[in-house]
């Protein structure tokens, strides 16, 4: 994996090239020939509108069964694309549709009309982005939310009337704006644009969707097409680098859905749904893969009295790392560390895991070893060194008495030390073959008994501020429940 810099370069410079060229090409006028080809320009403009169509479908589709308006709101981007670049291309002189005269002549350099029409498109489609960008919580989305079930319906009411009115003879010249309008436009899409990008950049930061990826990069082509074709004289090359940057749009989304399905085999609601990650149980049903899943499924089955627990240790630990401020990479790397924390109980002996007698010195030497044994496998799997950190050192100890490496202090790797907590607290208050379950307040109890000593005391002073999980609206997702009867489980030798 590219480090997090390289990343960001990458993405800058795929999203400057082609606004760079356009801008290259108005420089120096000898690059920006006018080229007039109607029918290559009826087929871009075409391409927009059916690749936007078909993403508003399948978005739609996801938002009116989960019942989001945030998928709702990301559906409706790309309807108003499709209704707004539909007319754009009838408006083509190519086309020649009555009634649409007056916008046919925006193909002349003293006709502002058709790139304004093109502006007012890409707000629209910008406005609904960054909507769709927002946390569920915020009080603009709350009102939204009321109208959810109605919602569709009425924006492709208005937008089909705004559009209707381009029909009406004389009515484009009379809708064209002036020169500050029209800069406005493009100052407030720009923003709009880079906002959501922004926001869907963290976003992937955290799970690594390509469809995340994808919508960034379609913010930024949006918002770079519109400064083109505030500046580019109509058919010329650099007017031709607009469209093919609205095609590029709508393209990236549809190349990273079908990414996205190529690679974790998640359905499309759990795809689409991770788009935004501001809830807890969120990150973990969206971020998870279906090898981990069953990874996690066969260590509970190995070890029956831990069923759930990877999955709430993972949901604990995420509530801690995001009170002490981890950012989204390291959110990623304690959901995917921490659902697997104790993968190397694989290789330790079911009768071991489960005796209810006290352990031997040499059945605790093997208890002692699952996380070299986890390490080990997840290390072989490709898992990154975050990740692996938490499997490895998440049984040490603050004083440095813990294993297997027994290191100390901050010498413990911080994730490592976050889901240590998480770990003993679900531990105290699960049952288990030799105790009944602690309540939270002695789990708690103990926990600041331990700090110093088994934890790193400021974590265990962010713990106590935090209210108790509550279950009864956190449920397990099915994956995190054993589905057979437990009992000893083969592995392959490390």
């Amino acid at each position: 994996m590219r480090p997090p810099h390289r990343s960001r370069l990458l993405m800058l410079g795929t999203l400057l090239l082609p606004v760079t060229l356009a801008l290259l090409a108005l420089l120096l006028p000898g690059l920006n020939p006018e080229v007039e080809l109607f029918g290559l320009h009826a087929g871009l403009v075409g391409t927009v509108a059916v690749l936007a169509v078909v993403l508003s479908l399948l978005i739609g589709q996801v938002g009116a069964r989960q019942r989001n308006v945030q998928v709702t709101l990301l559906s409706l981007a790309f309807a108003s694309l499709t209704l707004v670049y539909g007319v754009h291309g009838l408006a083509a002189p190519e086309l020649g549709m009555d009634g649409m005269s007056d916008m046919a002549m925006a193909s002349s350099y003293d006709n502002p009309m058709m790139p304004v029409a093109a502006q007012l498109g890409a707000l629209l489609t910008a406005t609904w982005l960054w909507l769709s960008s927002l946390a569920s919580d915020t009080p603009a989305l709350r009102r939204l939310a009321r109208l959810r079930g109605s919602l569709s319906v009425l924006w492709l009411l208005v937008l089909t009337a705004l559009m209707a009115l381009l029909f009406v003879p004389g009515m484009a010249h009379r809708l064209v704006p002036d020169g500050v309008w029209s800069s406005t436009l493009l100052v407030l899409t720009t923003l709009l644009c880079g906002v959501a990008g922004r926001q869907y950049w963290q976003s992937w930061r955290y799970s690594r969707f390509p469809v995340q990826l994808a919508i960034v990069y379609a913010s930024g082509w949006l918002g770079g097409a519109q400064l083109i074709i505030a500046l580019a004289p109509a058919w010329t090359v650099a007017w031709w680098l607009y469209h093919v940057m609205l095609v590029g749009v709508t393209a990236a989304v549809v190349v990273g859905l079908l990414s996205q399905q190529r690679g974790p085999q998640l359905p499309l609601g759990t795809v689409v749904r991770g788009l935004w990650n501001n809830d807890p149980d969120d990150l973990l049903a969206a971020g998870l893969s279906v090898s981990v899943q069953q990874l996690v499924l066969a260590t509970e089955r190995h070890d029956p009295y831990t069923a759930g627990h990877s999955y709430r240790v993972a949901l604990q630990a995420l509530r801690l790392a995001r009170v002490v401020g981890c950012g989204p990479e390291a959110l990623r790397a304690i959901t995917q560390g921490g659902v697997l924390h104790d993968l190397g109980k694989l290789n330790v002996a079911y009768e071991v895991l489960n005796s209810p007698a006290r352990l031997t010195p040499e059945q605790w030497a093997q208890i002692q070893q699952h996380p070299l044994y986890g390490y080990e496998r997840c290390r072989q799997l490709g898992y990154l060194p975050e990740e692996l950190g938490i499997i490895r050192s998440h049984h040490e100890r603050w004083d440095g008495t813990g294993y297997p490496d027994r290191l100390a202090g901050d010498a413990i790797p911080l994730l490592a030390r976050i889901l240590s907590v998480a770990d003993v607290y679900d531990a105290l208050t699960s049952q288990r073959a030799y105790r009944q379950p602690w309540s939270h307040q002695q789990a708690n109890q103990h926990l600041q008994e331990e700090a110093g000593r088994m934890f790193d005391p400021a974590l265990v002073d962010l713990w106590l501020q935090l209210p108790p999980l509550d279950l009864g609206t956190t449920s397990l997702p099915d994956w995190a429940l054993p589905t057979s009867t437990p009992g000893p489980f083969q592995v392959a030798p490390i």
